[in-house]
């Protein structure tokens, strides 16, 4: 089985091994969980109408992303991946590396247009970056269906970066 290691920045250093799929597709659901909810939250917070519909579109997809990996999840494990709890051998770091990913996702009170779409960005890439670094670990049909998610993500930023962009001219324009 492959190995991967881990290893995130700021001021706790987190190292750990992933040596199980199990792990993998674990922490997979989580992040499309938050995400879809990050989504859902930033959409009530905004008022332009174009951002809005953005933070709609991007829930909807990290709920199938969600759905996908539940699925995936099942088949590989043969145990359900419903509830809140964090399944799985590798719990306490997958709770660990899911603080650090989903910390940016966190936000209370008003929070800028660019501010949610930087946190957004921050998010897509670095769930981006955990998908393609544990595609290898998955062959056949699941292999294909991270790589359809991959190209999904990078289309969440680009999305993202345009919407931000847009922002940012339309601000220098007033």
């Amino acid at each position: 089985m492959k190995t991967l290691n881990f290893t995130s920045g700021g001021h706790v250093s987190i190292a750990q091994t992933i040596t199980s799929l199990e792990a993998v597709l674990d922490l997979a659901v989580w992040l499309e969980k938050h995400g879809r909810s990050f989504y859902e939250k930033a959409e009530r917070e905004t008022a332009d109408a174009a951002v809005k519909e953005l933070f709609r579109t991007l829930a909807a997809e990290e709920g199938k992303h969600c759905a996908m990996y539940t699925d995936l999840y099942e088949i590989y494990t043969g145990k359900s991946a419903e509830g809140d709890e964090l399944l799985g051998d590798y719990g306490k770091f997958i709770q660990l590396l899911f603080a650090e990913i989903v910390g940016e996702l966190e936000f209370e009170g008003v929070v800028s247009q660019e501010e949610l779409i930087t946190r957004a960005l921050q998010f897509e890439k670095n769930t981006l970056l955990f998908f393609s670094e544990v595609k290898p670990l998955f062959r056949g049909k699941a292999g294909t269906i991270i790589e359809v998610v991959c190209r999904e993500e990078k289309r969440h930023i680009q999305q993202l970066m345009e919407r931000r962009q847009l922002l940012r001219q339309q601000g220098q324009n007033t």
